[in-house]
């Protein structure tokens, strides 16, 4: 089930360096099949901030991905550059 009425939306939660909560963003998942899940989590927040730089150096964490093998997930975000 996704975050609103679009199955692919997704609810990510970013956390500072400390573990503080700082922001919730609704994030279009991209690669619903593709067998990297971090990958494809990667790819769909590079799509989403487009080159703007957000968030960069803390932690975005979506706890339902819409994916295929759905399981919670975080990486520390680092822009454009990758994780």
């Amino acid at each position: 089930m996704g975050y609103s009425i679009d199955e692919s939306m997704v609810r990510v939660d970013f956390f500072k360096e400390s573990g503080k909560w700082y922001a919730t963003e609704a994030v279009k998942w991209i690669g619903y099949r593709n067998t990297l899940i971090y990958d494809a989590f990667e790819n769909s927040l590079r799509e989403h901030f487009k080159g703007i730089p957000r968030y960069v150096g803390m932690w975005a964490v979506c706890l339902v991905p819409y994916h295929e093998h759905s399981c919670p997930i975080m990486i520390k975000w680092e822009g454009k550059n990758g994780r």
